[in-house]
């Protein structure tokens, strides 16, 4: 059983980064409520999975991935930041508060 809830996870997870960009835009305040309510009610390797899901989903629709490693987590903040005004500069809704601080962690966490 709990590995069909993590499969489902996954997979209703691998859609959020296309439901974040279709939303509309009005819908912010909700979307930050969606995600900290979905990242509360998960185990720790769903968790790990929704962060590695919106990870590839976000950043992967503008540039090759990066290389967690490559950084340091302060480092990666500021990347994070000047990521966060290209996608308003491109007309690409951009990652909610609660967002940009689970794709620092996944972040953060792959470069251990």
């Amino acid at each position: 059983m709990k590995m069909i809830k993590i499969l489902f996870s996954c997979l209703l997870l691998s859609a959020l980064p296309l439901m974040v960009v279709h939303a509309a835009e009005g819908a912010d305040t909700s979307k930050q409520l969606a995600s900290a309510q979905v990242e509360t009610e998960m185990t720790s390797a769903e968790r790990s999975a929704f962060r590695k899901s919106l990870f590839e989903g976000r950043c992967q629709m503008c540039h090759q991935l990066p290389e967690p490693g490559m950084l340091r987590p302060n480092q990666w903040r500021l990347i994070l930041a000047t990521m966060q005004q290209r996608m308003q500069q491109a007309s690409v809704p951009p990652l909610t508060e609660d967002e940009t601080e689970m794709v620092l962690e996944y972040i953060v966490e792959q470069s251990r």
